[in-house]
C-alpha cells in the first residue's frame, strides 16, 4: 500500500509532540537505551519506530537522524513546557507555550539528517521525538509507534 506525507504546522506538530509524551506505547525499547550522556545521539527512523543510541541529555551537542525504512520520516524534537500536559497542549493546539520546538530534521528513505545543538540547548524537562507524517489514509506515523519520550534531568 503506498503512502505519502503531509507535512503538519508547528502549532500541529507542537500538539503532536505534546502526544508523544502521554501515549502508552513507544517506538523503540526502553530496555534497550542508555541513560549514559552522548555528545552525538544517533535516531534511527524505521516504519513506523526511532531507535536511540542513547537518551539525550544536556551535553548532547547533535542529534543524527537516519531513515532505514521504506517511506520519509521526519523527527520532531521539543520539550514540553513545565505545568503543561498533554491535554492542555492539545487544547491550544501546541501554542501558550505549552512545548517549544527543539528542532525538526526530515531524511527520505536512505537519507540522513543533522541537528546540531548548542551546549545547554536541553535543559533539565520532558520531551518527545516523534514522526507527524501521515499516511495514505491520514494516520499520523507517531499513532503508528514512530514516537519517543525521555527526560533530560
Amino acid at each position: 500500500m503506498e503512502r505519502r506525507r503531509q507535512p503538519l504546522t508547528l502549532a500541529a506538530a507542537l500538539v503532536v509532540l505534546a502526544l508523544a509524551l502521554f501515549a502508552g506505547a513507544c517506538g523503540g525499547d526502553d530496555d534497550e537505551e542508555t541513560t549514559a550522556s552522548a555528545e552525538t545521539v544517533d535516531v534511527t527512523a524505521a516504519d513506523y519506530s526511532f531507535d536511540l543510541s542513547a537518551t539525550p541529555t544536556a551535553d548532547t551537542k547533535e542529534i543524527t537522524f537516519e531513515n532505514v525504512g521504506e517511506e520519509a520520516h521526519e523527527l520532531i524534537f521539543a520539550r514540553i513546557n513545565e505545568g503543561y500536559t498533554l491535554e492542555d497542549a492539545i487544547k491550544a493546539e501546541g501554542g501558550k507555550g505549552t512545548a517549544k520546538l527543539v528542532g525538526r530534521v526530515v531524511a527520505q528513505p536512505g537519507g540522513k539528517a543533522k541537528k546540531p545543538l548548542e551546549v545547554g540547548e536541553l535543559k533539565p524537562g520532558n520531551y518527545a521525538m516523534v514522526c507527524a507524517f501521515r499516511t495514505k489514509d491520514g494516520e499520523p506515523h507517531y499513532s503508528l509507534g514512530q514516537q519517543q519520550e525521555f527526560v533530560v534531568e
